[in-house]
């Protein structure tokens, strides 16, 4: 059939985009070794970009209009926050993944379901750690505790629903806990002290939230 020829094309291409991604994070990972190092911006972007070009294939609009939406902002606050010399270099990068975390929570809530088994446990400790985590940067955030308090709930909701799809995979479910796990690492390396091998957690666990991500709504579904 042409049409059934056609979708299996455009999901062979995503297929290698997403393949494409994955071998450029590993590759940005290798290269914290040596950073910062001049166009470590572009790099850093790699990865987000191609992910971007894989979602573009996936079949439903509004599930392509959203998960496009959440990585072109995720690719910005990526090279904002490879930018530290720029004095909005943070604040620029919190507001632009706040935005990339509107967009995947308006992907994700039309999937969300109730909750079963390991997730019915894994959303209430994920609020609490929240919870617990805010408290402890509290004395550290000056002026930045409304704005992060903000960037907490959202991210919170993205990956509560993110466990909450109804897919019969664990995929969509780890990238939305992984995001907050990277979060939580910048979160202490910025506001509590920098601790050895930051920068590689953060970025692994980042990786594995966007390539699962992806993964999970454009790969595993299929077109």
């Amino acid at each position: 059939m042409p049409r059934e020829r056609e979708a299996a094309e455009t999901l062979s291409q995503a297929r290698r985009l997403w393949l494409a991604a994955a071998l450029a994070a590993v590759a940005y990972g290798v290269s914290l070794r040596d950073a910062p190092y001049p166009d470590q911006a572009a790099a850093k972007v790699l990865m987000p970009v191609l992910l971007l070009l894989t979602s573009r294939h996936h079949a439903s609009t509004r599930e392509r209009t959203w998960l496009c939406a959440a990585l072109a902002a995720s690719t910005m606050g990526d090279a904002l926050l490879a930018m530290p010399q720029l004095s909005f270099s943070f604040i620029g990068g919190l507001s632009a993944f706040l935005i990339a975390h509107v967009a995947y929570c308006a992907l994700l809530a039309p999937l969300a379901g109730q909750p079963r088994g390991w997730r019915r446990i894994a959303l209430p400790l994920l609020w609490g750690a929240a919870l617990l985590a805010y408290v402890g940067f509290l004395p550290h955030l000056g002026e930045l505790k409304a704005p992060v308090a903000a960037y907490m709930l959202v991210l919170c909701a993205m990956a509560s629903l993110a466990v909450s799809a109804r897919l019969p995979h664990v995929t969509v479910a780890l990238g939305g806990l992984a995001f907050v796990s990277s979060d939580a690492m910048i979160a202490i390396d910025r506001f509590i002290g920098t601790f050895p091998g930051s920068g590689y957690g953060i970025w692994a666990t980042y990786a594995i939230a966007q390539l699962s991500l992806v993964d999970g709504i454009v790969l595993r579904r299929g077109n």
